[in-house]
Parts: C-alpha cells; structure tokens; sequence
C-alpha cells in the first residue's frame, strides 16, 4: 500500500512539472508572433503621418525639412553628394533621388560639420534636411 501510494505521488507529481514546464513555452510562443520589426521611417510613413513634410531620398534613406534645431546649426556646406532625379507625392513610389517637393535638379550638398544633416540648394535659398534614422 505504501509502495503504490509513493508511485501515485510521484506520478502526479511528474504530471504537474510536466504541466507546468509547458505554459511558459506557449508564451513564448506566443510573444515572439507579436515581435516587430523596427526599421527607419520610410517615405510612405513620414508622409501618413505629416502630409506636408518636405522630404527627400539619398541613399536609402529618408532626409526630411522643417527642423528647429537643425536650420539654427551654424553648417557649412561641402561637397555635391547627389541631385534630385524624380518627384512624387506617393510615398510608394520613392527611391534613391525622389522627393516631394523638392524640383527635379535641386543640387545636395554635404555638411562639413555633421553626417545626419544635408543642405538643398534652391533658387529661394538653402534648405536643410536632418537624416530620419531609427534609434
């Protein structure tokens, strides 16, 4: 009589660790399916979230107008590093050299003083751009 009840505590014990070993691995589960990928804004988002943003393209990467702090930098502009080559307002349609209001053959030029910031140069003058990256 011992001996079969030692076994039955045994046995539901094993079943209950069993059990309880296995919750957490659904949750898990669970959590990794919920994961998302963050990433840097792309043309699409920044323009659902503000349709009147001035932003353009280089390098895969989104470089968008209208920052404070940024237009009160004293910057000193450098080399030609591209040109605007397309303009659209679809956010789908952006790629390297798209912006959406910028024209086509605005010049953009490097800052000497940081690597985030580049300057549009236009007929109604000089437009900084900070470069939108996550993080």
């Amino acid at each position: 009589m011992l001996k079969r009840m030692i076994i039955y505590v045994v046995i539901c014990s094993f079943a209950f660790l069993n059990g309880c070993g296995k919750e957490p691995t659904k949750q898990i589960s669970e959590q990794h399916i919920e994961t998302k990928t963050i990433g840097n804004p792309t043309a699409q988002e920044v323009l659902r979230m503000d349709s009147n943003a001035n932003i353009f393209m280089y390098k895969d990467t989104i470089y968008n107008a209208g920052v404070p702090w940024v237009d009160e930098l004293k910057l000193t502009k450098g080399i030609q590093v591209t040109e605007i080559t397309h303009q659209s307002n679809n956010g789908k349609a952006f790629n390297n050299g798209s912006a959406n209001k910028l024209e086509v053959g605005t010049k953009i030029f490097r800052v000497k003083e940081r690597n985030d910031i580049l300057i549009a140069e236009t007929g109604r003058g000089d437009i900084r751009f900070y470069q939108l990256v996550e993080g």
